[in-house]
C-alpha cells in the first residue's frame, strides 16, 4: 500500500479520546466533511462489534459493556494504524497498559500523534446515548462505562503527557454544540500548525461565506479554516 503523506507533515496518526456519547464520532464526521474526506478512520467499538459477530468472547464483553483485553485491543490497533496512515482511531488507548503499548509503537515506528481528548459532562452522555436508541446504551452500562472511564483515563493521559517527543496534545470541551467543538480543535490545530506556512498566505485557496440556512458563524469560520489547511497541506504534497 503507497503511503500517503504526513497530516500537515507533521502528524502520521490521530486518537481520539473520550467517552461513548462524548461527541467522539461528530468530531469525526466534521473532519472528515470539512478538511480530511479520505482520512481512514475507525471507531474501536466498530471493530469490537463486527468482532463479535464471529467471537462469542468479544460479543459478551460488549453487551456487558467490559473493556475487551488489553492484548486483543493493542493488536487490532496496531493492525489498523499500520495498514490506515495517515489515520484516525476513536477509543483508542483506554488505560495504562494500552497507553503504554501505544507510546512504544509509536516510538519503534518513529511516529508522532495528534492525540485529541475530549470532556463532557454525564448528563450531556445519557442524553445524547439514550436518544440514538442503540442496545448497548442502557443506563446500566452507561454507567459501566462512565465509572471505568473515570477510573482508568487519567493514567492514560498522564503516561501520553510524559512523552511530548512522540504526542500532540488537543483537549476539548464536549458539552456545546458539535460545530464550536470543531472551531475548538481546529483552532487548536493552527496553534500546532508550523509557523513557517503562515509567512506566505498570498496564494491560500480558502473563501469565508456563511450560507442563508446557518444561524451561527461557526459553520463559515470552520470552512475558512479547513481551506487554510488543505491549501498547505496540498502544497506540501507538491514539494
Amino acid at each position: 500500500m503507497t503511503r500517503k503523506p504526513l497530516l500537515l507533515e507533521k502528524w502520521d496518526f490521530i486518537v481520539l479520546l473520550g467517552e461513548s456519547g462524548g461527541g467522539k464520532g461528530t468530531l469525526v464526521q466534521n473532519i472528515k466533511r470539512y478538511w480530511l474526506p479520505d482520512l481512514w478512520s475507525a471507531s474501536m467499538g466498530e471493530i469490537f462489534r463486527r468482532k463479535a459477530m464471529e467471537d462469542p468472547s468479544i460479543r459478551e464483553m460488549t453487551e456487558k459493556g467490559i473493556l475487551v483485553e488489553d492484548e486483543k485491543t493493542c493488536g487490532i490497533f496496531r493492525e489498523f494504524a499500520l495498514a490506515n496512515t495517515p489515520g484516525l482511531i476513536d477509543g483508542f488507548p483506554r488505560n495504562r497498559a494500552q497507553a503504554i503499548d501505544l507510546i512504544r509503537f509509536a516510538k519503534e515506528n518513529n511516529w508522532r500523534i495528534l492525540v485529541v481528548d475530549i470532556n463532557c459532562r454525564i448528563e450531556k452522555i445519557i442524553e445524547r446515548l439514550l436518544a440514538r436508541k442503540r442496545a448497548d446504551d442502557n443506563l446500566n452500562i452507561v454507567y459501566k462505562r462512565h465509572t471505568a472511564h473515570k477510573e482508568l483515563h487519567p493514567a492514560v493521559m498522564e503516561e501520553i503527557r510524559t512523552r511530548p517527543d512522540l504526542f500532540d496534545i488537543i483537549s476539548l470541551d464536549g458539552n456545546t454544540h458539535n460545530e464550536i467543538v470543531f472551531t475548538s480543535f481546529l483552532h487548536s490545530v493552527l496553534r500546532l500548525v508550523d509557523m513557517l506556512y503562515f509567512y506566505d498566505m498570498t496564494d491560500i485557496e480558502t473563501t469565508f461565506a456563511v450560507h442563508d440556512d446557518e444561524t451561527t458563524i461557526n459553520p463559515a469560520i470552520n470552512r475558512w479554516v479547513c481551506g487554510f489547511l488543505k491549501s498547505i497541506q496540498k502544497k506540501l504534497n507538491e514539494k
